[in-house]
């Protein structure tokens, strides 16, 4: 299992840059329903945020987009909050503790790694990996 960033989920949205857009819409069309790629609750609140108050989408157009999105088939959200090690996860120094946390929640759901197109995110924060 893989787990995909807010920054995946956004760009699939609003199409905002053709080129991540690109990269996430290709992600999605090699990922199958046997094995969708995870959204944590994480990812869902922050992609809300995105769409509402830096996008300017209304409230009821970005949550409805946003469940339209994840009832897809290629991904799966993650009804559970595993989080095991907060202390870790408070103690980095990485700018975006939202990455600490995403990354950590989708480790603690068995995913190997998580896809972000945050290339700071990519090196700093332990399982995230940049996708190219």
């Amino acid at each position: 299992m893989i787990g995909i960033d807010t920054n995946v989920v956004v760009r699939l949205l609003l199409r905002d840059d053709e080129a991540m857009f690109q990269r996430a819409a290709a992600l999605i069309g090699r990922t199958s329903p046997d094995d969708p790629l995870l959204v944590n609750v994480v990812v869902v609140a922050e992609s809300l945020w995105v769409l509402e108050r830096k996008a300017g989408v209304d409230r009821t157009t970005a949550r409805s987009t946003l469940a339209g999105l994840l009832e897809s088939e290629e991904l799966r959200v993650l009804d559970t909050n595993p989080f095991r090690h907060w202390a870790d996860t408070l103690a980095s120094g990485h700018r975006d503790y939202s990455d600490l946390v995403i990354s950590q929640i989708n480790l603690e759901a068995g995913c190997d790694f998580t896809y972000t197109l945050d290339a700071p995110a990519a090196k700093a924060v332990p399982g995230m990996r940049l996708l190219t």
